[in-house]
């Protein structure tokens, strides 16, 4: 089994990678209904729609080029290299909804801006080839 640390993660925005990328996270869940009837002794369950979600964590960086614009409501491509994006390493990528957007700060510590995404169909786990 290859491990890896997230020291070269790298997320990219449409096609432009964000500046201070602290952390990323993604989750992938599916939906289910109970087919569990009065008398049955196991429960049974079907399946339904699959669905993902995920979170930006960034340094808060205010210079354009940081890329770091991204408001609740924005519709994005996104692409997250949780170990760089050279060639055979994996990513996932999807289109997503921005469904927050927030700045945290305190007196002693270093601002972070914090996105929140709902994926909007297909989440896709490729590997870089080029």
């Amino acid at each position: 089994m290859a491990r890896y640390s997230g020291k070269n993660l790298k997320v990219k925005v449409g096609t432009v990678f964000l500046d201070g990328v602290e952390s990323m996270d993604i989750d992938e869940t599916v939906g289910d209904t109970d087919l569990t009837a009065a008398g049955d002794v196991w429960e049974t369950h079907e399946a339904l729609q699959k669905a993902w979600t995920g979170s930006i964590t960034l340094k808060d960086d205010r210079a354009v080029a940081a890329n770091q614009t991204l408001r609740a409501g924005d519709s994005i491509d996104i692409e997250g290299y949780g170990e760089g994006d050279a060639v055979g390493k994996s990513y996932v990528s999807g289109s997503a909804t921005v469904t927050s957007n927030g700045i945290s700060v305190s007196y002693n510590g270093t601002a972070a801006r914090k996105y929140a995404l709902k994926g909007n169909g297909v989440l896709t786990e490729a590997v870089v080839s080029v």
